[in-house]
């Protein structure tokens, strides 16, 4: 409980209030207040470094929008996703084309070097069908990470049989593989673009370390609305079954969907893709949007803060993983070290990131890598 006779603690309250009312320089005011009583208070920090980020949101949008002032808005016109064959890309060439270069790509004929498997619903219930899941429910206007919240707990085999029937609208996302479904893993290789994830590198036991790749399951017509992947991770995709529609955007693109930022670093965007209102949102037609439609077989790589919205168009089957690489480690550290002022865990991660003997040993593979 606040201690109401403390000056900080009032001032703390008082930003939260101007916070929930969107009152973001307010907010920071009377946080910073707060935090001069209190300077070692982690909670005040955060919620200043929570603050900040959004007033300079807010500030960002206020120049571009005397800049549109004279402009009539309309929707942006949409880029397609360039296709590459694996059997054409270098690791080097999707490093230096795609990766530095935050471009998301779709790699193709890739399947065969990853499993000998046929993965679909009835290869995933031989292995997985008997464990019990928590999967999620699209809720509009939720502030949750991309409006989707914890909806029940069912056995894979019965949820698999729902979305087969159309007779769901709930959605298996994000379930982690090696934390509860090994054997499922085992069935499946990294490829090699992603051999460096520092996040493997890490010890046991350490923050995100085994939370990837996870596995994806959704019904016809469920969306994962507009939303950012954490800790300013890069992500990949491979699709084994259904279609997967892609709409997404560069990260500079991210304060022109009017985000904000309610409990945590990750914003909940307030334009709708399903319905983009450019008359409530005039700075989205500033926006540059990408759109592909995944296909069977395909991999998506997606980097690291693109705010992303995904349509599956058919029922679909997927896996996926964030990962670290050297074209985000300072932003991921950043974010780590933010995250950090609440999560112990965090704390621990972004020590060993750090760590001189940690870098030092990436950048002996990355060197290597370029020689041979």
């Amino acid at each position: 409980m606040p201690d109401f006779n403390n000056r900080d603690d009032i001032h703390a309250a008082l930003a939260s209030i101007e916070d929930w009312l969107q009152n973001y320089n307010e907010a920071l005011v009377h946080i910073k207040h707060a935090i001069a009583s209190s300077p070692d208070n982690k909670e005040y920090l955060w919620l200043k470094k929570k603050l900040k980020r959004q007033c300079n949101v807010q500030q960002y949008q206020i120049q571009k929008l005397k800049a549109i002032k004279n402009m009539t808005p309309k929707l942006p016109d949409f880029i397609q996703v360039e296709r590459v064959s694996c059997k054409e890309l270098t690791v080097e060439d999707f490093t230096r084309c795609y990766v530095d270069r935050r471009q998301p790509v779709i790699i193709v004929d890739l399947l065969s070097e990853i499993t000998n498997k046929t993965w679909d619903f009835e290869f995933v219930k031989s292995i997985a069908g008997s464990l019990k899941v928590t999967v999620k429910q699209a809720v509009p206007k939720s502030v949750e990470w991309a409006q989707l919240e914890d909806s029940r707990t069912v056995v894979v085999a019965e949820f698999i049989e729902a979305v087969q029937k159309n007779e769901t609208s709930e959605y298996l996302f994000d379930w982690s593989l090696p934390l509860h479904c090994p054997d499922l893993a085992k069935e499946f290789v990294i490829p090699n673009y992603f051999d460096d994830n520092f996040l493997l590198k890490t010890s046991p036991g350490s923050l995100y370390r085994d939370s990837w790749p996870s596995l994806f399951i959704a019904p016809k017509g469920v969306n994962s609305n507009l939303h950012v992947d954490a800790f300013a991770s890069n992500f990949w995709m491979v699709l084994f079954q259904g279609q997967k529609r892609w709409t997404f955007f560069d990260a500079d693109d991210a304060p022109l969907l009017y985000p904000v930022y309610f409990h945590s670093m990750d914003p909940v965007f307030s334009v709708d893709l399903s319905q983009p209102d450019v008359e409530t949102f005039p700075l989205f037609s500033l926006t540059k949007p990408r759109q592909c439609i995944l296909n069977p077989g395909e991999l998506l790589f997606v980097p690291s803060g693109s705010p992303h919205y995904v349509e599956n168009l058919t029922s679909t089957l997927a896996l996926s993983s964030n990962y670290v690489s050297w074209s985000n480690y300072t932003q991921v550290c950043k974010e780590l070290k933010i995250n950090s002022l609440n999560d112990p865990r965090s704390q621990d991660l972004i020590q060993q990131l750090e760590n001189p003997a940690f870098t030092n040993n990436r950048r002996r593979k990355l060197f290597t890598n370029l020689l041979y």
